[in-house]
């Protein structure tokens, strides 16, 4: 069987992201994603626990849920970094998502971008899954 690939799921709305805790424990968050070439690219509001983890372990993990059987399982392994970049200026990121901006509370993508100020991207080195 071929290794899954992050690209046929790119399309998927909720991604995993996982970091490390200052104890060593997994963080796994369900976070917003697209996918700039093979980097996974989504936001965060500043000052969270998410970024202080990363800023004392850039080593993540990113899957995708599995389906109903257990099966369709991504993970992929890499890298978090924090960039510029406001998620309006996200190739994809407001066709995926803006839909779902007044759902959650905001009127207008600036709004968003405001909030979610904090880019991170994920360089991958390691995907694996079945």
């Amino acid at each position: 069987m071929a290794e899954p690939k992050l690209a046929d799921r790119a399309a998927e709305k909720i991604g995993w992201l996982t970091t490390v805790t200052p104890k060593g424990r997994p963080a796994p968050r369900p976070v917003w994603f697209v996918l700039e070439g093979d980097d996974i690219v989504m936001f965060s509001k500043p000052d969270t626990a998410k970024l202080r983890h990363l800023a004392a372990n850039p080593e993540v993990s990113f899957h995708l849920n599995g389906n109903e059987s257990g099966g369709a399982i991504l993970v992929v392994n890499g890298k978090a970094h924090v960039e510029e970049g406001a998620a309006s200026e996200a190739p994809g990121y407001l066709d995926k998502y803006g839909p779902s901006y007044g759902a959650i509370g905001f009127e207008t993508p600036d709004a968003f971008d405001a909030e979610y100020s904090v880019r991170i991207r994920v360089v991958p080195d390691r995907t694996w899954g079945w």
